[in-house]
């Protein structure tokens, strides 16, 4: 077997690098809103163009970026000595489904795949390429030494001879670190014979249970550098901040530092009366007036204005952004053409055009308000519209109980009549913030549906965390009724009045079917589980894990009370017409 050993021999046997830059996710919302995570600016420069930039020196010479914005946005992004592509997601299909998508540009050769939430200042790669080709693996999963963040966390248990045995959350391990999935995979292009064209697949929850049940090999390896996860709001701060106290100017492209820490533009007007103390990023075609106070570390963007007697301390601007005379911001990041108006105050808040309702969900470390009007508070909007679905969840969950109950008896009885076994099926679903609770249901299946559950497993008529069968024969006879009737959900209002959950919302699920796809998971558990929801009214049991993911996403980020009140009328004309239910 003919061993890697140098950088140079890297670049000829690795080649490509797949950047998965698609996907849904909450966790730089709303930042993302306006680019994807792999094109958010760090010192004035996409992240992509970092990573390209640290890629190259490992040999690598053509990047296709997965992503599911339009190729307009990322077209402009052709580096000189690389090669870049864009593939365009046209729906939903997982870390490994997207792969399958571009297989006529991996197929020749061993291919790397990167999570497009990667920020990489420096990566080595020579040892883990030597690694994948010595052990013969079909994929090689990246891992770093990390310590333990707040909340739950991830680790890789490995084999004695380095083979991947899976992956766990709990304590951390020797000294408080631990082996993380870095984020970084290396494929055989055999893989791709077993990738879904079709179905949605996420890579370590699903591929890499698949290949080991095929008996291939899947080893992890260290891979040493400096990189980071961009998984929040603070992540990219201080991914700003650490590179600017690092290199500065260096990083943002062609700017001249005009005083120790101070990196400056073309065409940048600076008042001589302005106080700036580095280390401060000022982009292109800038305005900073009289008497303006600009405190680092902090970026700015092109095209911004920095009006009299302003102050600007540790944040973050983008392009086109303005403060008024004597407005003060601190700790905070100003989205694209935002305009702060005289003497406002800003203090640890995210300020961007165009936000919703369903913003405030996905960000509470951070006051979120809207660039255009500062006296309209977001926040304030979101808790009033919570504070009414609330409302409207006790009172017509208590009515529906009263209105139901001889229905509650007559199928109660039923149930006891037609099969062995309890009334209600109490499972642990996931709530808000991924806290437990026990759903209710009337139940449909017969006593030891469980462990018949397993042998069922192969024959599967959906994909992701979906299992559904026409015809399952652990369904009881008044079971297929109450199913296609929806009636088995009506206990689920005990839960609605106990604020579990909700009348619309994501379904609640089982801790074992939110492993897939975290970043769905992450924005789901911003809000309470509903008993209906977008998702259902679109056709429920014929819908596409893909659509899943679609449907939840768009209700997190732009829910209402009309579309609430929308999605109830709807769920009647579904459960009448018995759409998806079986």
């Amino acid at each position: 077997m003919k061993l890697v050993t140098n950088v140079k021999s890297v670049a000829r046997r690795v080649r490509r690098v797949v950047v998965l830059a698609g996907g849904q996710t909450s966790r730089l919302t709303p930042l993302t809103a306006y680019c994807p995570t792999s094109h958010l600016p760090i010192l004035n420069k996409p992240l992509l163009e970092h990573n390209i930039d640290a890629l190259m020196k490992c040999g690598i010479d053509e990047v296709i970026v997965s992503t599911n914005v339009s190729e307009d946005y990322l077209a402009e992004d052709l580096r000189q000595g690389i090669i870049v592509r864009y593939h365009r997601e046209r729906r939903p299909r997982g870390p490994a489904g997207c792969l399958k998508d571009i297989e006529p540009w991996l197929k020749e050769e061993p291919f790397l795949v990167l999570n497009g939430s990667l920020f990489i200042k420096r990566i080595e790669l020579e040892n883990f390429v030597r690694f994948h080709e010595e052990s013969g693996s079909m994929l090689t999963v990246g891992m770093h030494r990390a310590a333990d963040a707040a909340g739950e966390t991830e680790h890789v248990l490995i084999g004695s001879d380095g083979s991947l045995k899976g992956f766990s959350s709990g304590h951390s391990f020797e000294n408080g670190l631990s082996w993380r999935a870095a984020g970084i995979y290396l494929f055989d292009p055999s893989v791709l014979n077993y990738i879904d064209r079709e179905r949605y697949m996420d890579i370590k929850e699903q591929l890499v249970p698949l290949l080991q049940r095929e008996s291939f090999s899947v080893f992890v390896s260290e891979i040493k550098g400096e990189f980071v996860h961009m998984t929040s709001v603070q992540d990219y701060m201080k991914a700003n901040r650490d590179l600017l106290a690092d290199a500065g100017g260096r990083c943002s492209g062609n700017k001249e530092e005009i005083t120790k820490g101070v990196w400056v533009g073309r065409d940048v007007t600076l008042s001589p009366r302005a106080y700036i103390l580095g280390p401060v990023v000022i982009g292109d075609n800038c305005k900073i007036e009289d008497f303006a106070q600009i405190v680092g570390p902090a970026v700015i963007a092109n095209d911004c204005t920095i009006s009299e007697g302003a102050l600007l301390r540790e944040s973050i601007l983008w392009d086109g952004v303005s403060l008024s005379r004597e407005a003060a911001v601190e700790y905070s990041i100003l989205g694209q053409g935002a305009n702060i108006p005289q003497n406002s105050r800003m203090k640890s808040m995210i300020a961007m055009n165009g936000l919703r309702v369903g913003d405030m969900n996905l960000v509470p470390e951070f006051t979120i308000t809207s660039a255009l009007d500062l006296s309209w508070n977001d926040r304030a909007m979101g808790i009033a519209y919570r504070t009414i679905k609330r409302a409207m969840d006790l009172s017509l969950s208590a009515l529906g109980i009263l209105f139901f109950l001889p229905v509650f008896l007559f199928i109660a009885a039923a149930i006891k009549i037609d099969s062995r076994g309890p009334i209600f099926y109490v499972q642990k679903r996931c709530g808000l913030k991924g806290r437990l609770f026990g759903m209710i249901k009337f139940r449909t299946m017969v006593a030891d549906a469980e462990r018949m559950h397993k042998q069922l497993v192969p024959s599967n008529e959906t994909d992701g965390p979906m299992f559904k069968l026409t015809n399952d024969p652990r369904v009881t006879r008044l079971g297929r009724f109450l199913r296609r009737t929806s009636l088995d959900e009506i206990p689920q209002l005990l839960n609605v009045l106990k604020g579990e959950m909700s009348l619309v919302g994501p379904r609640p699920l089982i801790t074992d079917e939110m492993k897939f796809s975290p970043s769905w998971r992450d924005i789901r558990l911003k809000v309470k589980p509903g008993i209906t929801g977008l998702w259902q009214v679109q056709g429920r049991s014929n819908a596409w894990f893909h659509d899943w993911i679609r449907f939840d996403t768009f209700y997190v980020k732009n829910q209402s009370l009309r579309m609430d009140l929308e999605i109830l009328a709807k769920t009647v004309g579904v459960v009448l017409k018995k759409v998806g239910a079986y």
